[in-house]
């Protein structure tokens, strides 16, 4: 687990030559690192750039190779400069073996925005757009998207992006498998999608009545929708929270914990029930020592309010505050924070209106309209998410979608 809030442990997968792979696990304070996966499978760890391996060991750095646990004065690097520069190959000599250490520039420079197009189901597939500021964006590939619905969901048809960049080096990606042309109260899943690069994904169609059949009915289930994914420190997994509909009920943020492999949910448990008013559309980030769930009052005045916790799984203090700038039907919010910066965004589809709108706020508490989407034949973009993205990152999706 990565984590800038605590002390951090690092494992990555190492090359040593002539003898194979190797495990190596670091755990250190102060520096930001991260393990990345590369589209191959393999591995190695991205420092900042100008790091310097000395500090690790005045740090207290602990490395692991086959299972022992070595000092860092032990490995020897060569060549002899343990300077670190963005996207060098520095290698490290231990016990006669040689391991190769891949770092990376990993400074933040640009946002790729996730969403789909509209309600006909031909819009309802993934989409990317790259942005420069987190305001204004470039639809990828022309437009069109980047995964088909028809491979990967159910109802062939899929709406709701959030994609996580993960602590573990990989991207996370849940959809809401649904085609609106069937009826609002037609979907029964999700699509759990997970990706080392960007580009290639692994998917898995979640459908609820199938694997809880004793808790949901199919005639009586009548939403599943606008799943996310954040990842529990205190549990050590990731959890995917989406709205729940039944016959009868009021709409509810309910929780899973997905496996190791992204591949599978366990079964749902409640997580946010706002007073007994329909709830969708749950948005949540950490910020100042506390979880901030961003989420619409659906058939309450359709507005963005926000509830906080201390840890995950609540309980959770609602504000009762429209957080939105417009009085335009709102839904949809995805919170990030301005890269360099301590802004962050608050980001809502007006669904009946044709835009996007971009607020700003340094609390997260009271939010100031900074501008609305700029829509074009190409880019209507619907309910999506954003994060901040490596000029690396950047160059990766372009070579394989273009603009």
């Amino acid at each position: 687990m990565i984590n800038t809030k605590r002390v951090m442990t690092l494992a990555a997968t190492l090359l040593l030559a002539a003898y194979g792979w190797a495990q190596m696990r670091i755990t250190f304070e102060g520096i930001e690192a991260k393990e990345k996966v590369l589209a191959d499978g393999s591995t190695y760890v991205q420092l900042p750039s100008g790091t310097n391996l000395n500090d690790f060991a005045q740090m207290g750095m602990d490395v692991t190779v086959d299972g022992r646990s070595v000092p860092l004065a032990d490995i020897t690097p060569n060549p002899a400069t343990t300077f670190i520069t963005a996207n060098e190959i520095e290698t490290f000599i231990y016990d006669g073996k040689a391991y190769s250490f891949r770092f990376s520039n990993n400074e933040y420079s640009h946002y790729l925005f996730a969403y789909f197009n509209g309600n006909n189901q031909w819009q309802e597939q993934i989409c990317f757009a790259l942005s420069d500021d987190g305001f204004n964006y470039t639809p990828l590939n022309g437009g069109a998207p980047v995964i088909s619905s028809a491979d990967i969901a159910l109802k062939q048809a899929v709406r709701d992006p959030h994609i996580l960049r993960g602590e573990d080096g990989y991207f996370y990606m849940v959809v809401t498998d649904m085609c609106s042309s069937q009826g609002w109260a037609s979907n029964d899943g999700l699509v759990l999608l997970r990706s080392g690069d960007l580009i290639n994904w692994t998917h898995t169609a979640i459908d609820f009545p199938t694997l809880w059949p004793w808790r949901f009915d199919r005639n009586s289930l009548t939403q599943v929708w606008a799943p996310q994914t954040i990842y529990d420190p205190e549990e050590g997994k990731y959890m995917v929270y989406y709205t729940i509909g039944e016959s009868g009920k009021n709409h509810i943020i309910y929780y899973s914990y997905a496996n190791e492999d992204f591949t599978e949910l366990d079964e749902p448990q409640v997580l946010y029930d706002h007073n007994g008013q329909n709830t969708i559309d749950a948005d949540i980030v950490w910020h100042n020592g506390e979880y901030h769930m961003f989420f619409k009052t659906e058939g309450q005045g359709n507005g963005i309010q926000k509830a906080t916790a201390t840890t995950l799984k609540g309980p959770w203090t609602p504000e009762h505050k429209d957080l939105q700038q417009t009085k335009d039907d709102v839904e949809g919010s995805c919170v990030f924070q301005l890269i360099g910066s301590d802004t962050w965004v608050l980001m809502y589809d007006c669904y009946n209106s044709g835009r996007y709108e971009y607020c700003t706020s340094t609390d997260l508490r009271a939010f100031t309209y900074h501008s609305q989407s700029v829509n074009t034949s190409i880019f209507t973009p619907r309910h999506g998410t954003t994060i901040t993205i490596t000029i690396e990152e950047k160059q990766r999706l372009l070579k394989d979608f273009g603009h």
